[in-house]
């Protein structure tokens, strides 16, 4: 029960910094497994969270650019980034649709790269599993690492 501070810490931190989670959990002292299910789990229900809500988010931030473009002085942000350039080359590939399944969520933070494979590709039934088992293996590879960094 000591440890449920950890665990609670752990887990949260790899909702949004799944990459850097299990580096927190090796440097508290729990062993390898408590670490790997909790980065694990942690960045599966944020995927989760934010894949099923992207429409939701998506409407309300066009609504939003609605709602400012209507006031005197506004200035519309570029839509047209690198960022966003990248992606769609990306998503334009034949690999893409891997890319961007198995690597938005790892790249980007869980909750911003769940939003993007939503927004391209949540007509595919497949995408959720591809992404979902994607977080479960990358929690074991970014566990392991940060066990072999620590020794």
């Amino acid at each position: 029960m000591g440890n449920l501070h950890l665990y609670f810490s752990v887990f949260f931190l790899a909702t949004f910094k799944f990459m850097f989670a299990p580096v927190a959990g090796v440097y508290s002292g729990l062993p390898f497994w408590e670490v790997y299910l909790l980065v694990a789990l942690g960045g599966w229900t944020s995927f989760n969270v934010f894949y099923f809500l992207a429409n939701y988010f998506i409407r309300k931030s066009v609504e939003k650019r609605i709602r400012l473009s209507k006031l005197p002085d506004y200035k519309p942000k570029k839509i047209f980034t690198k960022a966003n350039k990248t992606i769609v080359k990306i998503k334009r590939t034949n690999l893409g649709f891997w890319l961007i399944s198995i690597g938005a969520p790892l790249v980007f933070s869980i909750p911003l790269g769940s939003i993007i494979v939503a927004k391209f590709y949540h007509h595919h039934k497949e995408t959720y599993w591809i992404s979902s088992i994607s977080i479960f293996v990358f929690g074991a590879i970014f566990t392991f690492i940060a066990f072999l960094l620590k020794n």
